[in-house]
């Protein structure tokens, strides 16, 4: 008896929705939410939709450095960006990230590789759950 495949992305883009800028009136539209926007409008006629599932989260917990985004996917480190703005460039580069990352066997993203607005601003690097 075989398994049916999964249809589900394996990796995910995640953009925290919540994320503003310091100083930002709390009313204003989010800069995270813009962010999130424009990747999700690209996303949807993305090639890359089958392997990278794209993940609005209320708060990734990098509010002195907004905006967030973090990517994930199955035996590869997590990473965690920062400082990023509101651009339909930023937004095009976190796509071409994703599929950098879902592409690579590693998962590992070498700054000088990486697409301009994600060479920097990188918080953190998650090591793999360990099973």
């Amino acid at each position: 008896m075989s398994e049916a495949p999964s249809t589900l992305p394996a990796h995910t883009l995640h953009i925290c929705v919540t994320c503003r800028p310091k100083g930002a009136p709390p009313e204003a539209v989010r800069d995270g939410r813009l962010l999130y926007e424009a990747v999700a409008t690209l996303h949807a006629d993305w090639p890359g939709r089958a392997q990278v599932a794209l993940n609005g989260v209320e708060c990734m917990s990098g509010c002195d450095r907004a905006c967030t985004v973090a990517l994930s996917g199955p035996g590869k480190p997590s990473y965690l960006f920062c400082d990023k703005t509101p651009t339909a460039e930023t937004a095009a580069a976190a796509l071409d990230l994703a599929a950098q990352y879902a592409a690579s066997e590693t998962g590992v993203l070498m700054r000088g590789d990486r697409p301009g607005p994600f060479r920097s601003g990188i918080l953190a690097k998650i090591p793999p759950a360990v099973l």
